[in-house]
């Protein structure tokens, strides 16, 4: 009855369903085959607040699968209560409404929803997973999609093994200790080669008990500027590092990046085709080399070969879905085919070329030091010209030699080259958007309105997404758009995008335009359309950093003529504003000379990433940037 009580949440009191607790357990125990299973638990019980929270009520719960051996679920159940008077309600989950998916070879999904389900109904569930797998010790999410007033995690680990425990989030752990015990199991040992003999010896020794548990742990939503929440939500992961048997010997399973490269390279689903003598594409390769001269000219000409005649169909990938010579017979596949079959390319014609493994930002940071494959979502190629480095994607259609998509501005990725895997940066803060827009306004000839010329210089990301825009629409449709983003009433001519097709340089956008200026007082915004209307950090506060895709240098002139039979009755004040001394600096120029004004608007920020304790700071200085946007001048008849 007492969980019926609270109509609202501490933690988030506008929540639409909130977890009352999250309970969960893993234990390594004896198994029939003469070794150790995973035993995990998870209890959990939800309020749903109102019919808003009601999607809530649908669970999923991953089961993993390799071979014909499957992790087994058992002891499911669920529950459904509500408040019918002052009397409880319970509404069972019948079996016959657990469903299972498939997801792919590895993964199968156990899905039902709660029955009787009302606002203020209280969902609880619990159920047993045993993994014979026990290189998949289970992570815990202490932060979701709702706020949690209760979520803990205990886990029994005996010291044979050892694994890397990898903490995330930003709140504080209210409970985090940790105990030995003391246990015995009889442990099957394999035999390692053909003059050893499988045993069954008794182990005794140490188990480690750590349990973790955090309160009032507020939902994490999707601000402006993420990468992928992955990165912050407050969780525990564990990966398997060696195992130390009973007779001494000791399992390396995790690995290093050394022994990782290697693997990859001799892989058939990765590197092992590159060192192969793949004559398929020669006529094609050679054609497209065809005069070129030098290196760096070669291999441009071989990554817009492979750019403009493969078509990328899943744009995450580390494996090829088949072998090199059936990509290029399809001419599409996964980014790894299509970056992989550009690397053996590059390769072939004597240039020194590697593949390079990383994540993209919706799947989360990769880790530095471990060698996680699994952290990886993505293959790009390097190629060394001279002393010089070029990283290359052709699996986006509208890319240039030596860019990449803002996506995999990640943190660190791996040059898989022998013997040793180099470590390389690609971080946020080492790319730089500049922009520079000028317009001249001038009175036309006959004294009763305006003329003006506009010219854009974008920035490369911006010019990419122009690109991929044209390819959905045309530039007389864009150009409607541009006319509606105006303020006022005017007329465009001489509409122009230059080096559109160009993928190396960044787009050029041009038009001239007029408007009228017949009013007896003129409102004028001298940003025209270019001017930041809203703030991109709406929420008071932020739990996670903000991530950036790139730092901003951007530039916009004005050169104006006052209209002919006006005079200037307000001018915006100017103004220069530095974030936080050296991180970024607005200034809003503004000069009147005679019959001209002259005006300039600029913003750089000098970094990518801001810390969540530089939010507020952040949030009050693009407050500060659409307000000074918003001004305008104002001319009053003579």
């Amino acid at each position: 009855m007492v969980d019926f009580e609270p109509t609202a949440y501490e933690v988030d009191s506008s929540a639409s369903a909130v977890v009352l607790a999250d309970i969960g357990e893993s234990k390594f125990e004896a198994n029939r085959d003469g070794f150790f299973s995973i035993v995990f638990k998870q209890h959990k019980r939800i309020r749903i607040m109102n019919k808003n929270g009601f999607d809530n009520a649908t669970i999923s719960i991953v089961v993993y699968s390799q071979g014909n051996t499957e992790e087994k679920i058992d002891d499911l159940e669920a529950f459904t209560y509500n408040l019918e008077g002052e009397k409880v309600v319970a509404t069972k989950l019948e079996k016959s409404s657990v469903f299972k998916d498939r997801v792919n070879k590895y993964y199968t999904v156990r899905k039902f929803t709660f029955p009787n389900l009302k606002e203020g109904s209280i969902l609880e569930y619990k159920y047993k997973i045993t993994t014979p797998f026990f290189t998949y010790l289970r992570s815990w999410d202490f932060q979701g999609s709702m706020p949690r007033i209760w979520s803990e995690y205990s886990v029994s680990v005996p010291s044979l093994f050892d694994y890397v425990l990898i903490n995330q989030g930003y709140h504080q752990f209210d409970i985090s200790d940790a105990n030995t015990s003391h246990d015995f199991f009889h442990i099957l040992v394999p035999a390692q080669s053909a003059y050893e003999k499988t045993e069954v010896i008794k182990w005794e020794g140490n188990v480690y008990n750590n349990v973790w548990a955090v309160k009032n742990v507020p939902a994490l939503k999707n601000e402006a500027f993420t990468t992928s929440l992955s990165n912050h939500i407050q969780k525990i992961e564990f990966q398997l590092r060696t195992i130390r048997w009973p007779n001494g010997r000791v399992t390396d399973v995790m690995g290093n990046w050394m022994k990782l490269a290697q693997g990859l390279l001799a892989d058939e689903d990765f590197g092992a085709q590159l060192a192969k003598n793949n004559s398929f594409f020669d006529g094609d390769v050679n054609n497209a080399i065809n005069g070129a001269a030098g290196d760096k000219e070669k291999a441009a000409r071989i990554f817009r070969f492979v750019r403009d005649n493969f078509t990328c169909t899943d744009h995450s990938a580390v494996w090829m879905s088949n072998p090199l010579k059936k990509t290029y017979q399809n001419k599409n596949g996964n980014v790894a085919d299509i970056n992989l079959l550009l690397t053996a390319m590059l390769k072939s014609k004597g240039l020194e070329a590697q593949p390079v493994l990383l994540s993209t930002t919706n799947n989360g940071k990769a880790y530095e030091l471990y060698p996680l494959l699994n952290r990886f979502n993505y293959v790009i190629a390097r190629v060394k010209i001279g002393e010089e480095f070029f990283l290359l994607d052709a699996s986006h259609n509208k890319l240039g030699f030596g860019k990449l998509h803002s996506d995999v501005y990640n943190g660190y990725a791996r040059v898989i080259e022998a013997p040793i895997p180099h470590l390389i940066n690609l971080f946020a803060d080492s790319l730089t958007e500049s922009k520079v827009t000028s317009v001249f306004i001038m009175n036309d000839a006959e004294g009763k309105g305006m003329t003006g010329s506009f010219t854009s210089n974008l920035g490369y990301f911006e010019s990419y997404l122009l690109r991929d825009k044209f390819s959905k629409t045309t530039q007389e449709d864009y150009f409607k758009e541009v006319k509606k983003s105006y303020s006022f009433e005017v007329d465009l001519n001489n509409t122009a995008v230059d080096m559109l097709t160009s993928y190396d340089d960044p787009a050029v956008i041009k038009y001239d335009f007029k408007f009228a200026a017949d009013e007896d007082i003129i409102y004028f915004n001298p940003m025209l359309s270019e001017a930041i209307k809203d703030n991109p950090f709406t929420s008071a506060t932020r739990q996670y950093p903000v991530e950036m895709p790139y730092t901003i240098n951007e530039t916009y002139v004005l050169n104006m003529d006052v209209p002919a039979g006006y005079e200037v009755e307000e001018l915006p004040k100017s103004s220069r504003v530095k974030l936080n001394d050296d991180e970024g600096m607005f200034e809003y120029l503004i000069n009147l000379k005679g019959s001209t004004i002259q005006f300039r608007s600029r913003l750089v920020i000098n970094k990518a990433t801001f810390q969540k304790d530089d939010y507020e700071v952040l949030r009050n200085f693009f407050s500060m940037i659409v307000k000074k946007h918003s001004e305008q001048i104002v001319f009053k008849k003579k």
